[in-house]
């Protein structure tokens, strides 16, 4: 379809700087490239984005704009070239998530490795316990309500009878004696 007289002359007056025929070519079009672009893609927001960014363009490029037969044939194939190239970008995005998701490597342990760190954890459960056990009662216990029962400085106070600057002393002297041990 031959570009009309109205259409010629709006061309010229864009050419021109006119922004009212600029204005007037966007809402004449909007609708029509709105429903054209609707479909090629069900995103809404993007064939919004795509006419928005066509008109853009020309009005950049307006000086530059060579002679047009059909305005709306212009304008739709500019925005079925924007949406390819947009939906591309989109699947290609995706494409490399999805690589990055199946390259990245879940790391289960074998069974040996399992069985290792029990018997590794096992063992040391076994040295901290006898470690402990060279303790003072006192000591013993105060440990053993703060580290494995995880008890607060008042809890411990409230159960022990004893102040909580007692519980202090008790435990950095308990601690001394372990670093000494563990040497």
């Amino acid at each position: 379809m031959p570009i009309n007289y109205s259409e010629h002359l709006l061309l010229h007056a864009l050419r021109e700087d006119d922004e009212k025929a600029f204005k007037h070519l966007f809402e004449s079009n909007y609708n029509r490239l709105f429903r054209f672009a609707l479909k090629l893609t069900p995103d809404a927001d993007l064939a919004k984005e795509s006419i928005q960014c066509v008109f853009n363009e020309l009005w950049q490029y307006r000086k530059t704009l060579g002679e047009i037969e059909s305005f709306e044939a212009y304008l739709k194939t500019a925005i079925k070239r924007r949406l390819f190239r947009e939906l591309e970008k989109q699947q290609k995005k995706k494409k490399e998530e999805e690589t990055a998701f199946n390259e990245t490597e879940i790391s289960v342990p074998s069974w040996e490795e399992v069985l290792i760190e029990q018997q590794t954890n096992q063992s040391e459960r076994q040295k901290v316990r006898l470690l402990i056990d060279q303790l003072t009662p006192r000591q013993k216990e105060i440990v053993v309500l703060k580290y494995f029962e995880e008890l607060s400085y008042s809890e411990i106070s409230t159960r022990t009878g004893l102040q909580i600057d007692s519980i202090y002393k008790i435990l950095h002297n308990a601690i001394q004696r372990l670093k000494v041990l563990v040497k």
